[in-house]
């Protein structure tokens, strides 16, 4: 950046110096100038139209450099992380490869090894490993052996219970069935009594609430009729009227 930075100022002062040298060796008529403040005008008037171009080129210029650079410095960062990368893939590499070998090496050590330190087996070896072999088989056997045995009494037991309790079943059903039919034949003949007592029963119920009903019009009209007889004295409540005469008038305050 520096570097682009001291080339763009030595266009810039470049560029100065030619504007100056050009303003200088220009020459106007004589006729259409009058005096040394119009020269002094029209030569500031076409310096800064110069540089206003200058400027515009300069600005064009500085965009391009900078869209340069933005391009230049996408391009350094793809190629670090590809140098990156191929760095990582090369360790990688390199390790897998020295792994690989030093398994190899371990491998190729063991099997020598193994060749060196076998020796032929021995027959009497070979006969007690035989043995041990079918001892165990044996003794597999006869574990099978003594647990079908023994499912096989297990199941035979079973089968016994589950038949007896069959049976039993069987009997408290055919008991059970006799008593539903019985019930059943007992129910039929009291079916016409059981009809009439219920009958008897509702007949009863709406019975008892009609006189109760007829039981509360009557006291009700009896206390109706016995509070007019006092409030009017009548009948054998005459001597009512004797008392509300005789009774003394209070003042009013």
């Amino acid at each position: 950046m520096d570097a682009w930075l001291f080339v763009i100022i030595l266009e810039v002062l470049l560029l100065q110096i030619r504007i100056l040298d050009t303003s200088a060796q220009r020459k106007f008529p004589d006729n259409t100038i009058k005096s040394k403040r119009e020269k002094q005008l029209l030569a500031k008037l076409s310096q800064n139209r110069a540089l206003e171009k200058i400027i515009t080129e300069l600005e064009k210029s500085r965009e391009e450099w900078l869209r340069d650079l933005s391009d230049s410095d996408l391009k350094v960062a793809i190629l670090r992380d590809r140098i990156k990368d191929r760095v990582y893939n090369a360790r990688i590499q390199h390790m897998y490869a020295d792994r690989w070998l030093l398994a190899r090496s371990e491998a190729l050590e063991l099997r020598q090894q193994e060749t060196t330190s076998e020796s032929a087996p021995k027959k009497e070896d070979e006969d007690c490993v035989h043995n041990e072999l079918l001892r165990a088989y044996e003794l597999q056997i006869q574990e099978r052996e003594d647990l079908l045995q023994y499912w096989m009494s297990r199941y035979s037991q079973d089968i016994v219970n589950i038949g007896s309790r069959l049976r039993e079943k069987c009997e408290k059903l055919r008991i059970t069935v006799a008593r539903r039919v019985e019930l059943e034949k007992l129910f039929a003949l009291h079916e016409g009594e059981m009809r009439s007592w219920l009958t008897f029963k509702k007949e009863r119920a709406a019975r008892l609430a009609r006189e109760e009903r007829s039981r509360r019009a009557a006291t009700r009209v009896q206390a109706w009729w016995r509070g007019v007889m006092v409030r009017r004295a009548l009948g054998t409540f005459r001597y009512l009227r004797n008392v509300k005469k005789s009774a003394p008038k209070l003042k009013k305050k």
